[in-house]
């Protein structure tokens, strides 16, 4: 009788540590089928977020600017109705990106593999400008995402900006 006692135990407890492994199990399953569901809203929507931002317009707009000098005087800006309109577009898109960065809806790093030489080269060409719209309008607020974009993207750049995606990527993709 002792021993079939000791062999009911011996197999409850078996039973209790198999469904404890198996709760486990699905926990830990869960948990990164969450993280990976995460993950591909976050790529997703900052595909959606980039590329509505990125428009034909914005891109001439970054041309545009990207044929000044570093610190442009502002008033080579103010003057010129075109310069300006171009300056304009590349702030909305650039304050959109930082605010998108910062609420966490799009990687730092995943956007300066999409547009961060752009916001980089817009900002050292435009700062000065926002800096004197800042000081006119009495208002902090002019340009504070994209500075503050431009200057995450310097701090903690994408490895590829260094070496260029080519050779930092070299044989590796990102799911691999």
């Amino acid at each position: 009788m002792l021993t079939g006692m000791t062999l009911a135990v011996d197999v409850a407890i078996a039973v209790n540590i198999v469904s404890a492994v198996a709760i486990v199990a699905g926990v830990v399953f869960a948990v990164v089928q969450l993280r990976q569901s995460d993950r591909d809203r976050r790529d997703a929507a900052a595909v959606t977020v980039v590329g509505t931002v990125q428009t034909q317009e914005v891109r001439q707009a970054v041309r545009t600017i990207l044929a000044l000098p570093d610190r442009v005087d502002p008033n080579v800006i103010n003057d010129d109705p075109n310069m300006l309109e171009a300056a304009l577009a590349v702030d909305s898109a650039c304050e959109m990106w930082g605010s998108m960065v910062y609420e966490g809806v799009v990687d730092h790093q995943m956007l300066d593999r999409m547009v961060g030489g752009w916001v980089r080269a817009t900002w050292s060409r435009l700062s000065l400008w926002v800096e004197t719209e800042r000081d006119e309008l009495d208002s902090p607020n002019v340009g504070e995402w994209w500075q503050w974009l431009a200057e995450i993207l310097e701090d903690d750049p994408d490895p590829g900006k260094k070496l260029g995606a080519h050779v930092a990527y070299r044989h590796k993709f990102r799911n691999g």
